[in-house]
């Protein structure tokens, strides 16, 4: 994802991205590993996340963070510090999301190949 999304939301969210944590903790430092095209999904993953967070911190008094966001076998995968069945639940959602969201420009898409990559037909691999 290009840095500049990757910024927004840091900025929107900075308690729960840390670039700059342990690599043994956290694989956050190296960025958001997918495409801009999933930048919404995982927007609007955030935004809903928000009030569950705030409210499992509450009950925990442990802090939330993301440790690492990526693509795997051509879906999202969001892993996170801490968890609840209502964030787990979403997270799945967003994930599920982008099986069928292109992971370059966000438009509708497939996979290509087993496990590969998912794209509209504009950013497919031809061969594929």
């Amino acid at each position: 994802m290009r840095k500049e999304l990757e910024q927004k939301l840091i900025c929107r969210w900075p308690g729960w991205f840390d670039l700059e944590a342990c690599p043994t903790s956290s694989a956050m430092g190296r960025g958001f590993e997918c495409g801009d095209g999933w930048f919404n999904i995982i927007w609007h993953l955030c935004s809903d996340l928000e009030p569950l967070v705030t409210e499992l911190e509450r009950e925990t008094g442990e802090r939330f963070s993301v440790v690492q966001v990526k693509q795997k076998f051509g879906t999202l995968r969001i892993y996170v510090s801490r968890h609840a069945d209502a964030i787990d639940e979403r997270i799945e959602a967003a994930a599920l999301e982008t099986s069928h969201t292109c992971e370059v420009c966000g438009r509708p898409g497939r996979q290509h190949r087993t496990y590969g990559t998912v794209a509209c037909e504009e950013h497919a691999d031809p061969e594929q």
